[in-house]
Formats: structure tokens, C-alpha cells, sequence
């Protein structure tokens, strides 16, 4: 390690790239090959202009907290070496320096942010609060973030490669079944909706077991008043007959008695 500066809290020095090991606290899950190439173009021509962010994990050993892309193209370029600021970093402060320069760098989306976010809180037992004031997000704004987690795998990973929105994703948490939900994104990026088209649809669908139900119940009234006009009818030949509506938790049952006397008959017809 060469030692080239000094400040409170941070050494600048010169390390070994085989020195240097990946953070696992690292958010962001993928990197494109064409802007690891072009970051790498950018390195050969003109150097490494951002230092990486390291702590120290043992003797001659430390481990990135924020730089991944540049280490990784340092890597592709052959090099064995990298100017690098070395600060004293516990586990937690690590995962949410990694957060926050990939926030900055806008090289994190938002789903990787939450499940970052839920990872730090879970392992660290840091609360929503601390860490909202930490990455200087409102707490109203790191809740609603987390709660895009709860969606599905399949509907999330189709969010992001869509280009669909946060408030896409929240208009979802509303349906509770993956497969419906799963269903809208696909329309709405194949649609191109807008976050208040999409939640239109989920509106209208959400009303349609209540619109069947009025239709269902508009219908057994018909089925309803087709009986009692028969009784009607019956009764104008000269029949004796009663008709006696009660409602169930299934439906209405009609119970008519026919009396033929001497003979008496009694029938039961359930809608």
C-alpha cells in the first residue's frame, strides 16, 4: 500500500486490486456490459478520476464500500492497482454508504433500493427512521418504497425492464392476486399506461364481482316474479294455492302449497 494523503477519518492511498474484495451489502444486482465498457474507455483515456471507497476487513485486505463499477472496470482493463480512500466503516455504515452513492449516481432502481433498505433494517436492526434521515428520504417516502417488496418476483422484475414507475408498482399493492397482478403490468407496459389509467383499471376491476352481484340479484327477482305470476295464474282457474318467499344465505327459497281437495298437494321449488 502506498500512502499518498491524509484527512480526519480517511487515508489516500494507492492499493492492490487482488487486495480489495466486493461488498456484499453492494444493492445494486445488475451491470450493464456496454456501460462497464464505455466506463472502462473512459478510464483508459483518461484515468481513474473518482477514487474507490474502501474499509478495512484485515491486514492488507479490505473490502470495496462504494466504486463497484469502476473496480470492476479496472478489472477488465488488466490493472493490478487503483487509487482508493480508506475509511473506518462498521457493517451497517458500509451497506448504507453503498446505498446512498448508488442513489446519487442514479445507478439503482427502485426496487433494488428497497429490498436494499429492508436488508440494512433486518440485519442491522437500524429503524425505518434512522435510516430514512441517513439516506435523506422522508420516512413516508422510505414506507412506501418498502412496501413495493411485497410483490411478486415476476411482476417486479417486469416493472423495472418495462421502465414502469414506483407509483406503477404502489397502484398493484391494491390487488391482492399475483397472477391479476402480473396480468396489469403486462398491460400497462404493452399500453404504455399512465399511473392513473392503471389505476382506473384496477378500480374497474376491483367493481366487477359487486356489478355481478346487482345482475345476479336483478335475475333471481325475474326468476322470482315468473313463480308468483304462475301462482297468480293458478289461482284464476279456480286453484287454491299459497306462495311463501324466504331469504337464505343462498338465495330465496319459494314454497307453494297447492290445495286440490280432497286431495292436497304440497311442492317446493328453491331459486
Amino acid at each position: 500500500m502506498d500512502i499518498f494523503g491524509t484527512a480526519p477519518g480517511r487515508i489516500y492511498a494507492r492499493l492492490s486490486l487482488d487486495a480489495i474484495s466486493p461488498n456484499p451489502a453492494q444493492p445494486r444486482r445488475s451491470f450493464s456490459d456496454d456501460a462497464l465498457d464505455s466506463l472502462a474507455a473512459s478510464i483508459r483515456q483518461h484515468g481513474l478520476l473518482s477514487p474507490l471507497l474502501v474499509r478495512r476487513i484485515g491486514i492488507e485486505k479490505y473490502e470495496l464500500v462504494a466504486g463497484e463499477r469502476r473496480y470492476r472496470a479496472l478489472k477488465m482493463l488488466g490493472e493490478t492497482q487503483a487509487e482508493a480512500i480508506i475509511i473506518a466503516a462498521f457493517d451497517c455504515d458500509s451497506a448504507v454508504l453503498a446505498l446512498i452513492e448508488n442513489i446519487q449516481r442514479e445507478q439503482i432502481n427502485y426496487i433494488e433500493e428497497a429490498e436494499a433498505c429492508r436488508a440494512i433494517i433486518d440485519t442491522h436492526g437500524i429503524t425505518q427512521e434512522e435510516l430514512a434521515r441517513r439516506l435523506g428520504r422522508s420516512p413516508s417516502a422510505l414506507a412506501n418504497r418498502l412496501r413495493l417488496i411485497r410483490l411478486p418476483a415476476s411482476v417486479k422484475e417486469l416493472l423495472i425492464s418495462s421502465g414502469l414507475s414506483e407509483r406503477h408498482g404502489r397502484a398493484l399493492l391494491s390487488i391482492d392476486d399475483p397472477e391479476t397482478q402480473l396480468a396489469l403490468v403486462r398491460d400497462a407496459a404493452q399500453k404504455r399506461l399512465t399511473v392513473r389509467q392503471l389505476e382506473k383499471r384496477i378500480s374497474n376491476l376491483k367493481s366487477e364481482p359487486r356489478r355481478r352481484v346487482r345482475g345476479l340479484c336483478r335475475d333471481m327477482r325475474l326468476y322470482v316474479n315468473a313463480v308468483m305470476d304462475t301462482v297468480s295464474h293458478l289461482r284464476t282457474l279456480g286453484a287454491v294455492v299459497e306462495a311463501e318467499t324466504k331469504q337464505t344465505d343462498f338465495g330465496i327459497d319459494i314454497v307453494i302449497h297447492l290445495d286440490n281437495s280432497p286431495q292436497k298437494i304440497s311442492d317446493t321449488a328453491s331459486v
